[in-house]
């Protein structure tokens, strides 16, 4: 697989986490993050009535130490609260442990930009206590992080990535996100237009680019693997998993702010939905799954069941 590919994929199975996590779920990523990238990084798990000290991880070594604030991904920024909290956080860290030279306050703010007065906070707040660094960490200076791991770290946390030119995919792999998916009928079905738009003219019309344009191509002559085994089936499960991949579009639109790239991490965000919880237990079948996951995305794009259909897209 070419370089470029495995960037692609691990940069953006990065970045959806990060969207999605929050609270004690950003933190783990945090730590799972920092145990590689930062050597003699401790995690700290709270313990009984003493908590954690205000100490989200730290590094003995060289007195440095993490505060982790994830907000909901569906909560407005709130930069007072956040420089409320980090100062509060500091307080707390320095009454309880010692030699605190290095302050970090590490901020989920989901690639929006970290809020100006969190930074001129912590200025303030090393001036003040003498501290060699008090810099602020965004979700951009963890997905740098994530990218200078090696591959084997970074298949740790996010898990295996697809191949780049399939020859072939999974029956049974197919078989059972399919099966899946027939698990959460809607009655509520309403057909689109049968006559789906030509296929490159959609890639277009919903921003989509390389490499995410390429492989909805290179895995679109395996939709017929997925038709045989829909026409196999109930007659409904191909109305039920339209629905089923209709939501999950939806939702991702609510997950993944806009921005030029958006079509594609709303891409990548797609595949990790449709692969249930039981099927991630291990980085390598993964693979497999992200790939079928992908072989269902290219039959609903076709028809228009994933991505916006022109007809929903009214002219200016």
């Amino acid at each position: 697989m070419s370089s470029a590919h495995n960037d692609f994929w691990y940069r953006k199975l990065f970045k959806i986490r990060l969207y999605e996590a929050s609270g004690n779920s950003f933190q783990r990523l945090f730590s799972a993050l920092m145990q590689y990238s930062l050597p003699g990084f401790q995690s700290v798990a709270p313990w009984g009535n003493w908590g954690d000290g205000g100490n989200d991880g730290w590094c003995p070594t060289e007195n440095r130490y993490f505060q982790v604030y994830g907000p909901e991904a569906t909560t407005a920024p709130n930069p007072v609260q956040a420089v409320t909290k980090s100062v509060e956080d500091f307080d707390k860290l320095k009454a309880k442990w010692s030699s605190v030279e290095r302050y970090h306050f590490v901020y989920n703010d989901r690639f929006c930009g970290m809020p100006a007065p969190i930074g001129s906070m912590l200025q303030a707040l090393a001036k003040k206590e003498g501290l060699l660094e008090a810099t602020p960490v965004s979700a951009a200076d963890l997905e740098r992080r994530f990218m200078e791991l090696d591959e084997l770290e970074k298949m740790e946390i996010v898990g295996g990535i697809p191949s780049e030119y399939p020859d072939f995919i999974d029956p049974t792999a197919v078989s059972e996100l399919l099966g899946h998916l027939a698990d959460h009928p809607n009655p509520a079905f309403v057909l689109l237009d049968v006559t789906s738009p030509d296929f490159n003219d959609k890639i277009v019309l919903n921003g989509i680019t390389s490499p995410v344009s390429d492989q909805l191509r290179n895995l679109s002559y395996q939709v017929d693997d997925v038709n045989r085994f829909l026409k196999a089936r109930d007659i409904g499960l191909a109305q039920q998993i339209a629905v089923e991949i209709r939501e999950l579009y939806k939702k991702s639109t609510t997950i993944i702010p806009d921005s030029a790239d958006a079509p594609n991490e709303r891409y990548v965000w797609l595949v990790e939905g449709l692969i249930p919880a039981a099927m991630r237990q291990h980085p390598h079948s993964l693979v497999a799954y992200r790939l079928a996951a992908q072989v269902i995305i290219a039959k609903y794009f076709e028809t228009c069941d994933a991505y916006e259909h022109p007809n929903s897209i009214n002219p200016a």
